[in-house]
């Protein structure tokens, strides 16, 4: 198990909403500079789902 898996891992989610009320923004891993843009609120749980699984799978 990596050390990120153990003790959780650290986001930094940047949300925006624009004139017509969608959401966007980045989501980034603090530890390794990782960032991914996600639209949607659904899709910033899938950013950070992706994210998690590309780190359990290394």
């Amino acid at each position: 198990m990596s050390d990120d898996t153990a003790h959780g891992v650290t986001f930094i989610v940047r949300v925006s909403r624009d004139a017509r009320g969608r959401v966007h923004g980045v989501v980034e891993r603090v530890k390794i500079g990782e960032q991914e843009r996600f639209t949607g609120a659904e899709g910033l749980g899938g950013v950070i789902e992706q994210m998690l699984s590309r780190r359990a799978g290394e």
